[in-house]
């Protein structure tokens, strides 16, 4: 979580700029209803009058005034007067207050009856106001007609602006969002990469794979409704209480509050457990998806697509209620919230009916009232369906810091030495189990090898051959005892540098989508020469020549378009471009051809004096002209020597030869 944040900060900027469009956004929003209430209750029932202060008044009802009035300086202040009429220059609450009783007093003697029933009062106060300016010839109705447009303008002006002030902070959050998900995504994907097997285990691919892409695009989305909704939604609310809270029915918005937080608290219950389960779901769908991806050949081969089929609609199908489920419980949000929002109208409209019959209250105001319950009610649904959306992120945010915060559990030390050049590697007592594994794969192996030197290991399946070279570039570290190279533990060399001094070819041979040429490169500098030199070594050069467009050659995802024999060579020739200190084949000649393996054992002798070369194998052939072999059985090694002193000493490796090769081969 810490980490996401810090990637957020680097936008802090823009963020802090979108809350303020929004805070501008929401007060002009809260700003239109205002104005269609002074349309209805000022522009259409007081003719366009807005109070009881006469805009221009004759001189004669003036003086009127003036006698019935004590203070006459604050008069005199307010308005202008020359031959005829008057004109305000100045308007206070304090003059609208003391023109009441006169106006009153000037439009009916019996002053008393009025006192105490403020909507005639009000009523007959714009009355005077509008005798007024017909006596001075004012067309009344254009009057109110130029009101009602000068409002609407500024009404249009405000919703230009929200429009304009929509379209900027949508675009602002959009590109947040992306810049964010484009960071998070590579901070996952760097993460992933400095991961060993241990943690790749850990997790599993799949699971890597649905948290770099689907949590990450959770994550981002949150980041989006946060700067579009979260924040919006509750200035909006509260501004709109604000504004109902002034008008006298302001207990009617707690009808609704009530009503949607009981419906979004039963949802909570209901849907929020369900998103763990959806995200685990996914991870199994994703498992599946990719083993029948992988596995094709051999499904078909097997005639088991009915079974795959089956096992991938059970997983399917298990997914698809799920997600009907939480669809289902959601959607019953916006019918339940729409009959609330429809209903607390109606009711609005009842209570508002009275006090417009009573003239307490404008046709206006009350559609004003109406307008913001709404906007209460819409603020809340918003919250709700981000609401929604919440538990699913914070799902994800989980599973992505779990990935983030996972210490690697090979490491460099902080005095780590620089390595130029191996010259000898030793295995001193060497014992080595998986994590989360009861017994050792390795025991107490010790062995040494220098430069110059080629070494065979064989063994039968799981007897532990991949498990030992593994521990040579520490894609594991050692359970006991220790590896030496120059005669210093590997773990006090940097990681960067024992691998770079390493040329390793995996049992799976990795080929990446891109041509033959960048798959032997490995985004190291291109060498055309070398390259090609490689490519002969390798036994790779006369596949390679035959195709239309030899090194530039297309090759597709996984090399689905090369035989496993050409994937094995151009791993090889990869391993070889390298140019590295150390040579590790892990049986990655099985699926070569027997002519093929003698070429590439000629080569390797050839090069193998400025380099220490590790072969496992399968195949007796492929490792009895080297110049040690070991013998690996349960983990334990069972001989050590040359061929010629292995038949002699050994007897698994005696039997291992007579069966490939039989007895006549090894002189029986």
């Amino acid at each position: 979580m810490k980490e996401m944040l810090k990637l957020l900060g680097k936008y802090k900027w823009k963020v802090l700029l979108v809350l303020f469009l929004l805070v501008i956004q929401a007060f002009m929003d809260l700003s239109l209803p205002g104005y269609t209430s002074k349309i209805v209750d000022v522009g259409i029932a007081q003719y366009g009058i807005e109070n009881n202060v006469p805009v221009k008044i004759r001189v004669s009802e003036y003086n009127k005034i003036s006698e019935l009035i004590e203070d006459k300086e604050i008069l005199d202040k307010s308005y202008k007067c020359s031959n005829e009429v008057c004109d305000l220059t100045h308007y206070s609450e304090e003059l609208s207050n003391m023109l009441i009783k006169p106006e009153l007093i000037l439009l009916d003697e019996d002053y008393d009856k009025f006192i105490g029933n403020e909507s005639l009062v009000n009523g007959k106060l714009i009355d005077y106001v509008k005798k007024e300016y017909e006596a001075l010839g004012i067309d009344i109705n254009d009057y109110s007609f130029k009101y009602i447009i000068n409002t609407g303008i500024k009404m249009l002006i405000f919703a230009c602006l929200v429009m304009f002030l929509t379209f900027l902070s949508v675009y602002l959050s959009s590109k947040v969002m992306a810049n964010f998900e484009r960071d998070l995504r590579v901070l996952m994907i760097s993460k992933v990469l400095s991961f060993e097997s241990e943690e790749i285990n850990k997790f599993s691919s799949a699971s890597l794979i649905t948290r770099c892409t689907n949590d990450v695009m959770q994550v981002s989305m949150l980041v989006m409704v946060f700067l579009r909704i979260i924040v919006y939604a509750p200035i909006l609310g509260m501004g709109a209480l604000v504004k109902v809270n002034t008008s006298g029915v302001s207990y009617l918005v707690a009808v609704p509050i009530i009503l949607i937080l009981i419906v979004m608290i039963i949802l909570f219950i209901v849907v929020v457990p369900k998103m763990k389960i959806f995200q685990d779901m996914l991870d199994k769908l994703t498992v599946v998806s990719r083993e029948i991806l992988n596995g094709i050949p051999v499904i078909r081969a097997f005639t088991n697509e009915k079974r795959e089929e089956e096992r991938f609609e059970v997983e399917n199908n298990n997914i698809s209620n799920l997600t009907l489920f939480i669809d289902r419980s959601v959607a019953f949000l916006n019918p339940s919230l729409t009959f609330i929002i429809n209903s607390v109208s109606i009711l609005i409209v009842w209570v508002c009916s009275s006090k417009i019959d009573t003239g307490v209250m404008g046709v206006g105001e009350m559609i004003a009232i109406s307008t913001y319950v709404i906007q209460i009610s819409m603020a809340f649904l918003m919250i709700s369906m981000v609401a929604m959306m919440i538990p699913r992120s914070l799902v994800s945010i989980k599973r992505l810091s779990e990935v983030i915060n996972t210490k690697v559990s090979v490491l460099d030390n902080d005095e780590s030495k620089s390595l130029n050049g191996i010259d000898n590697i030793e295995f001193r007592n060497v014992s080595f189990r998986y994590p989360n594994q009861s017994g050792n794969i390795l025991e107490n192996i010790s062995f040494s090898v220098s430069k110059g030197e080629s070494i065979g290991i064989i063994g039968s399946t799981g007897s532990g051959k991949t498990s030992l070279v593994n521990l040579i570039p520490r894609f594991y570290d050692t359970t006991s005892g220790n590896v030496f190279i120059n005669n210093i533990d590997i773990k006090e060399y940097k990681i960067s540098d024992l691998r770079d001094s390493i040329g390793y070819v995996p049992q799976k041979s990795f080929i990446k989508s891109g041509t033959i040429k960048s798959n032997i490169c490995f985004n190291d500098k291109e060498d055309e020469s070398l390259i090609k030199e490689v490519s002969k070594m390798s036994m790779s050069e006369e596949f390679i020549l035959n195709k239309d467009n030899q090194y530039d050659s297309v090759v597709s995802q996984g090399g689905m378009n090369l035989s496993g024999g050409q994937k094995q060579r151009i791993s090889i020739a990869r391993a070889f471009y390298k140019k590295s200190n150390v040579l590790i084949l892990d049986d990655s000649t099985s699926a070569l051809d027997y002519k093929t393996d003698s070429s590439l054992r000629k080569e390797l002798n050839k090069i193998k004096k400025d380099k220490i070369i590790f072969v496992v194998a399968q195949r007796v052939s492929s490792i009895m002209n080297l110049d040690k072999i070991i013998v690996i059985d349960n983990g334990k090694i069972v001989g050590i020597g040359n061929d010629s002193e292995l038949l002699n000493t050994c007897k698994i490796y005696k039997e291992i030869k007579c069966s490939q090769l039989g007895g006549e081969e090894i002189g029986e």
